[in-house]
């Protein structure tokens, strides 16, 4: 843990992530001085110019087993600036950012964006997916409902770079459903056909 002055910065890295990441400097002295959500069009605009590559975040890449892995690169409890770290098929849950201002930069591979809406019937439905090459920047607000999945070919792994402002806490969590199947009348109740 380390003072900025306003809050502490907390870190996964071993030391003062302004020094671990120099590359990152401008992003973690910017967000560290926030006392407010972020403004998405700011932190995206951040995202796109900083040049950061994978071996600039490696003090902090570490993959999950079952699941992509979120390490913690800067935090304090208006922000967190995280590196994501995705093996193929690594997806995450479909979810919106209530509350949270997010945006992330591809650091290595290409990432797919699935995007959705919500339905009258209450139902998610897809929009669009978006396939993500490196330095490819997506800001997302409130409302907006996406997964995140590495579907490239395994031993492909994917980097992200990740802000939210404010930290994650809670966030809303949508899943497909399914009805039980079709309800059959008794014209359907021959012999030669399955039960319903």
């Amino acid at each position: 843990m380390i003072s900025t002055g306003k809050h502490t910065l907390i870190s996964d890295a071993s030391a003062d992530p302004r020094t671990v990441f120099p590359r990152l400097l401008p992003i973690i002295d910017y967000l560290a001085q926030l006392n407010q959500r972020v403004d998405l069009q700011v932190l995206a605009q951040m995202l796109r110019t900083t040049d950061v590559r994978r071996e600039d975040l490696e003090p902090v890449l570490v993959f999950g087993a079952r699941g992509y892995r979120r390490n913690v690169i800067a935090a304090t409890p208006w922000f967190e600036l995280l590196a994501l770290c995705w093996r193929s098929a690594h997806c995450t849950p479909i979810h919106d950012h209530q509350g949270v201002s997010c945006a992330f930069k591809v650091i290595a591979g290409t990432g797919t964006e699935v995007r959705f809406k919500q339905t009258p019937s209450g139902l998610i439905c897809p929009t669009g997916s978006v396939e993500m090459p490196a330095s490819y920047v997506c800001a997302a607000a409130d409302a907006d409902i996406h997964q995140v999945v590495n579907m490239q070919a395994p031993g492909t792994d994917l980097i992200t770079l990740h802000c939210y402002s404010p930290r994650i806490t809670t966030m809303n969590t949508y899943a497909y459903h399914t009805s039980p199947g079709g309800e059959c009348s008794n014209v359907y109740s021959g012999e030669s056909l399955p039960e319903c």
